[in-house]
């Protein structure tokens, strides 16, 4: 191990084990106390200028259909985002309740739920975000930042911190509940994927170089540059302790992470073409991941086996997400504009 891995380890103990007692704090009151550390720690706003030009040429952007799928912690709301503009609210049992508009771009690619499941926030491919209330369906805020296109929008369990990149080689901090920036963090070339930490404080970035980066979220500073992919990253996830990163790339490659230890851990395999999505459900037990040729698989996280090769969908799978409530009920999104189902046994049936 280099001096310089070594260093980067040490500092990314000692803010594992700041975020452990943080995420403790967290538990079980809706994140409160986390949220307000993480404000505290981010309460200079930062300064922004023009943003950095990507290294590499943009490629471009390739979805159609739905982009995204999002469940409220609450397990009460969902969110559902299409390439022809429609970005639907609906509830638990998946009936529309709210259809709202986006700002200018009648692309929508990516959703989440910030603020404590309060406000959905949606980011556009003309590089505007915007946050709406969910039971309103108002506009309570515009993330002007960005340059140039979007293609990824990320928070923590609490919402209290959303994270938004793209095609300008910068990732964004803003504070979920009323949209003011907070951090700035430079990557090396165009965001495709972005997940943040249960607790808020790491920030991971899947981008065109092949690299997962992970990042401090009250600093901006980048912590750990992962090394494993031969081609673009399409999907990142930290597992719902934090203690792992799933990434997926156009090189049909699926990896595990240990974040403490800055490596990877294995490959996982069953995968018969590249993925575009991956979700962890709620304990952690199940990694799903769906596929540009529709296939959506589940592994089991403790044997790192296949234990379902699902059947339904005959496009790309573009989003996944796994309800709130336990129920192990897997939701996807695919090119055909088509929402998927399916209930799986928990654990892999163990």
């Amino acid at each position: 191990m280099s001096l310089e891995n070594q260093r980067q380890r040490r500092m990314f103990m000692g803010l594992l084990g700041a975020s452990a007692l943080a995420g403790l704090a967290g538990c079980g009151g809706g994140g409160s106390a986390a949220a307000d550390t993480l404000r505290q720690a981010m309460s200079a706003p930062p300064q922004v200028t023009r943003e950095d030009p990507p290294r590499r040429h943009e490629q471009a952007y390739q979805r159609h259909g739905v982009t995204s799928i999002v469940t409220s912690a609450d397990g009460n709301a969902m969110g559902v985002a299409h390439t022809d503009g429609r970005v639907l609210l609906l509830d638990a049992r998946g009936h529309e309740t709210l259809t709202l508009q986006p700002a200018g771009s009648t692309v929508c690619v990516g959703l989440v739920f910030a603020a404590d499941g309060r406000v959905l926030v949606g980011v556009d491919r003309d590089s505007v975000a915007l946050g709406w209330g969910v039971d309103s369906g108002a506009r309570l805020f515009t993330l002007r930042g960005h340059d140039h296109g979007l293609r990824a929008v990320a928070s923590g369990a609490s919402g209290a911190v959303v994270v938004t990149g793209g095609e300008g080689a910068r990732v964004l901090a803003w504070d979920g509940s009323n949209g003011q920036l907070r951090q700035v963090m430079h990557a090396g070339d165009f965001i495709n994927a972005l997940s943040v930490s249960p607790d808020g404080r790491l920030v991971a970035s899947g981008g065109a170089d092949a690299r997962v980066q992970v990042w401090e979220t009250a600093s901006g500073k980048s912590l750990l540059t992962l090394l494993g992919h031969a081609g673009e990253i399409n999907a990142v996830s930290f597992s719902p302790d934090g203690r792992l990163i799933a990434s997926a790339g156009d090189d049909g490659k699926v990896l595990l992470w240990d974040v403490a230890a800055g490596r990877q851990v294995l490959a996982l395999a069953g995968q018969r073409a590249p993925l575009r999505s991956l979700a962890f459900n709620t304990d952690g037990s199940l990694l799903a991941g769906g596929g540009q040729g529709g296939q959506v698989l589940v592994w089991d996280s403790a044997t790192h086996a296949v234990v379902q090769d699902l059947t339904g969908s005959t496009t790309a799978v573009n989003a996944l997400a796994f309800d709130r409530l336990g129920r192990n009920q897997l939701l996807a999104g695919n090119e055909d504009s088509q929402l998927l189902s399916w209930a799986l046994p928990a654990r892999g049936g163990r």
